[in-house]
């Protein structure tokens, strides 16, 4: 039986409870929308994403997929203002408003039909861009992408579902992240922003890159930080001194794949 008739039968199976909740006599519970994915708040419901393409997998650690829901309700997307200018919007909806987004996907796209072509990840040094599109839902985990057989406009149209399941969006401006810092050589032609460790309370770069470790950083240099990286281009480099770094931002809940928050800061 192909996937997409099986999670249809989950649709039914809901329908039936419903039924029987209206039916006379003891009420039957009805399971709830959100009983069709995992709740948890790292859980990734749905994903519209690209990979590939010459962009360092420095870069990417610190980039946002283009449109993500999670368990816990939250949609998180970028909104590309120009270039090199984006904004990361979120929101938390209702669990009736990702289920008629699920079931717009399965039932009227055929999403469960669709399947996925290429390696992951992309092979060689000029790997080629590739959208791909993940979900989760119904315990039916499936991938497609663009080397796959949807037709043309599939990911357009579903990253824009994906960004109307919210009617209140709200900027996501980073105060807490992982940093990571890595030692460059001197480029004089790419976009430079002198660093000064005591205006964003002793928060050194130098310090960060010579630990070789990501450290788990919040307060005003986070917001400079991830002010730099969503305003410039990624060849942005930091001076700090007579030395020159780079930056990668991990958020947990928005940045590609970042670690979970420390377990001391889990209830902050």
């Amino acid at each position: 039986m192909p996937i997409r008739a099986v999670f249809f039968s989950l649709w039914a199976v809901l329908g039936a409870a419903l039924m029987a909740s209206c039916a006379p006599g003891p009420a039957t519970p009805l399971p709830a929308p959100d009983q069709l994915w995992n709740p948890d708040s790292s859980a990734v419901l749905f994903r519209a994403d690209v990979v590939g393409g010459t962009l360092p997998e420095w870069v990417r650690m610190s980039e946002t997929p283009l449109c993500t829901v999670y368990g816990d309700g939250r949609v998180v997307w970028v909104n590309e203002l120009d270039a090199f200018n984006t904004e990361i919007l979120f929101d938390f909806v209702q669990p009736a408003a990702i289920e008629a987004f699920i079931r717009s996907m399965v039932i009227d796209e055929g999403f469960y039909d669709l399947d996925a072509r290429a390696t992951e990840p992309p092979e060689g040094e000029s790997a080629p861009v590739i959208q791909v599109i993940t979900m989760d839902v119904g315990q039916l985990a499936h991938r497609a992408d663009s080397l796959g057989s949807w037709p043309l406009g599939y990911f357009d149209m579903a990253l824009q579902r994906c960004r109307s399941i919210s009617q209140t969006p709200i900027r996501f401006d980073a105060t807490e992240a992982w940093v990571t810092v890595r030692e460059v050589m001197d480029m004089p032609d790419a976009p430079s922003i002198t660093w000064d460790p005591a205006a964003y309370e002793g928060v050194s770069l130098r310090s960060l890159a010579e630990s070789g470790q990501a450290r788990w950083i919040s307060g005003p240099a986070i917001a400079e930080l991830w002010r730099i990286l969503r305003t410039l281009p990624y060849t942005v480099v930091l001076r700090e001194g007579d030395r020159t770094f780079q930056v990668a931002l991990q958020v947990p809940g928005i940045t590609r794949d970042a670690p979970q928050r420390p377990a001391d800061q889990a209830s902050s």
